[in-house]
């Protein structure tokens, strides 16, 4: 059973940058209405410019930063996973991923 787990771990290990980067960007998709109206309600009374300049930063640089420095931080945190469990909490994770998204849409 031993080696099995550390075989199916050993399928996710190369990869681990770009399903960390999937999660994140993943999550970022299904909160982003929820981050984008906390921001919307901080900057409600602003100017119609400063309103434009502050969504087009989130959008452009906040959202590609969240999801480059997540990733990284997802990575780590995966790579420090003991390899008979990695396979097993990748796929766990990418479960719930799937689950918030589908209780979000209804």
């Amino acid at each position: 059973m031993s080696a099995l787990l550390l075989e199916f771990s050993g399928l996710f290990q190369p990869h681990l940058t770009f399903l960390s980067t999937g999660l994140v960007a993943s999550l970022l998709v299904i909160f982003g209405h929820d981050i984008n109206r906390a921001v919307r309600g901080l900057v409600r009374k602003a100017h119609f410019v400063l309103r434009t300049l502050v969504f087009v930063i989130l959008c452009a640089l906040g959202y590609g930063f969240m999801t480059v420095q997540g990733g990284l931080w997802v990575a780590r945190a995966l790579s420090s996973i003991d390899a008979h469990f990695l396979g097993i909490i990748i796929v766990l994770a990418f479960l719930a991923v799937g689950y918030l998204a589908e209780r979000r849409s209804a």
